[in-house]
């Protein structure tokens, strides 16, 4: 483990990420009830005064920055923390979890129906609801709850995620004892692009195939991934640990991209 600090560090850091999620989950409550209260009465009498443009844009810059920047920062300590990768994981499940909340809490106060099943006005006969408004009616319940069957799913996959994490990491300590180092070399290299809002690209990792000698002499190859492209070059030397007694375990392989790697720079 590593130290308190940073563990108390992303906790911090995952709260932050909550409370951002939860307020981004209480700003579409809000915009939900004034689309919901304009489509289930008369348009003309809907008050959606409660919905606050400056205070919603207001919200929606800091709700986003909160959850971008804490529940990924929180993950980075939590991975350094355990030098297990997977915290990932439960950032998503925390993020979702949150926003669920932040839903739960704004449906409470939705606006009601003036009358169930028709939309009522001051100047013509009441006009039954169609098919279409009856969802939006019971959206109170279902959405929610459609929320938290997300959140639990998440949750369970960040405790499988988890779990494959913590027993790849104790094969990786294992071998930085007992295992056999040697190099290898990158002989094939893929580069990932992601597209930013300007429409450009820019590098989001590399996914390299490595060759080596094992201990008695047979050409191997096993591909990894690595998010940082520029520290990977085509014909580059490369580290590779793995386990002499079982040499077609591709799950017992691990490749550090740098001279001096610590725990988790071992993929």
């Amino acid at each position: 483990m590593g130290s308190p600090t940073a563990l108390r560090v992303g906790v911090i850091w995952f709260v932050l990420g909550a409370a951002g999620a939860l307020v981004l989950g209480l700003l579409v409550a809000v915009w939900f009830d004034a689309l919901r209260a304009i489509s289930l009465n008369a348009p003309s009498g809907t008050d959606v005064s409660r919905f606050s443009v400056p205070l919603a844009i207001v919200g929606l810059v800091a709700g986003s920055l909160l959850a971008g920047l804490g529940l990924p920062a929180g993950a980075r300590q939590l991975d350094g923390y355990r030098a297990v990768r997977g915290a990932g994981g439960w950032a998503l499940a925390i993020g979702v979890s949150g926003f669920t909340l932040g839903v739960a809490v704004g449906s409470r106060g939705w606006a009601a129906a003036d009358r169930v099943g028709w939309v009522v006005t001051d100047y013509e006969p009441p006009e039954p609801w169609g098919w279409w408004r009856w969802p939006l009616y019971y959206a109170d319940l279902w959405l929610p709850g459609l929320l938290v069957v997300l959140s639990l799913l998440l949750v369970w996959s960040a405790v499988r995620g988890q779990r494959r994490a913590a027993a790849s990491a104790a094969t990786r300590d294992r071998l930085l004892l007992a295992g056999l180092r040697t190099t290898g070399t990158i002989g094939e290299l893929r580069i990932h692009y992601s597209s930013d809002d300007s429409g450009g690209r820019r590098a989001a990792g590399a996914s390299a195939t490595v060759t080596y000698v094992d201990a008695v002499g047979t050409r191997r190859w096993v591909t990894r991934k690595y998010a940082d492209a520029s520290a990977l070059v085509q014909g580059g030397v490369v580290q590779v640990l793995h386990d002499p007694a079982r040499p077609d375990d591709d799950d017992s392989v691990f490749v550090s991209f740098l001279r001096e790697p610590a725990a988790l720079d071992w993929v």
